[in-house]
């Protein structure tokens, strides 16, 4: 087996506009602007790709996706922090940047602020030109910035391009970090009359 994804992209859907603004700019942009570097048959994974094995535990799917790919992409707010998964999938690639002694796994890209990070995280040099160009409306493809932010996104895949090509060989055993499983609620009906 080798590698089936090409960009793992990680967010937080809880962070504000940072979903919408990848649904409707990033993602698309990123994936033909990888097509252009590295041919069509490149792959760029979001979370709402999941919906195709409707009924499969997502935490698994989720872990079993980050493993299949070479690099990620987080893109970071100060939600994505707050999230476990966000943070267990940034852990996930630090150990195996660190296990195969091969940094850049990590390419990470700043949405909104960048204050409140972990200094762990503040200590890596961070893509802040995307901050610019965080407007989520669709309105902003009309705009003369929407241009600046192709060019940013087509100079980012180009990055990402040359990261590929250097990838550690696909490990069947990469460790894959997720938060503790969290045990479902389950209300206890009271027996009566006992």
């Amino acid at each position: 087996m080798d590698y089936s994804i090409d960009v793992f992209v990680s967010y937080s859907r809880r962070a504000g506009w940072a979903k919408q603004w990848i649904d409707n700019h990033f993602y698309p942009n990123l994936k033909k602007c990888l097509e252009d570097e590295i041919g069509s048959t490149s792959v760029v994974f979001i979370d709402k790709q999941m919906k195709e094995k409707v009924g499969m535990p997502w935490p698994d799917l989720l872990a079993e996706r980050l493993g299949e790919s070479r690099l990620m992409i987080p893109v970071l707010s100060p939600p994505y922090f707050e999230s476990e998964w966000c943070v267990a999938e940034w852990h996930t690639m630090e150990k195996r940047e660190k296990e195969e002694e091969t940094p850049g796994l990590i390419y990470p890209i700043v949405f909104s602020d960048g204050k409140k990070f972990p200094e762990s995280v503040r200590s890596r040099q961070l893509c802040k030109k995307f901050k610019k160009y965080n407007n989520p409306h669709l309105s902003f493809k009309e705009t003369e910035p929407y241009n600046h932010f192709y060019r940013e996104v087509k100079r980012l895949a180009r990055r990402v391009s040359e990261r590929i090509e250097n990838v550690p060989p696909w490990r069947e055993d990469w460790p894959v970090l997720k938060p503790e499983a969290e045990k479902p609620n389950i209300a206890r009906i009271p027996r009566y009359g006992v």
